[in-house]
């Protein structure tokens, strides 16, 4: 386990993204996406980022600037694999299937 970003630093934000427990005391930290039990840090925020915007729309800029658009994945039943919402059938199964376990469905 990462010894920065771990389920003791950080704090779930929304969706998938976690945010640096520091951001409360020090108004900085990372911006992290945890995907498949790890977490992978988007960006570090400096106090400087913080300034003249909020944590909410530095996340969202973040997530723009990293090609992410939105922030809700869907687990598939099928593989355990996170997709992004667009990837799963949730509609017509009663279970979120992927695409790639759809077939054998």
């Amino acid at each position: 386990m990462d010894e920065w970003n771990n389920y003791e630093t950080l704090e779930h934000h929304e969706g998938m993204i976690w945010v640096s427990k520091l951001f409360k005391t020090e108004n900085r930290g990372n911006i992290c996406m945890l995907k498949n039990g790890h977490f992978h840090v988007l960006a570090y925020i400096a106090p400087a980022q913080l300034k003249t915007k909020d944590l909410n729309t530095v996340v969202m800029e973040t997530l723009n600037a990293a090609g992410i658009r939105n922030m809700e994945y869907i687990t598939c039943s099928i593989c355990g694999k996170d997709f992004d919402e667009a990837d799963v059938n949730i509609v017509d199964y009663p279970d979120d299937v992927c695409i790639s376990c759809e077939k054998n469905y």
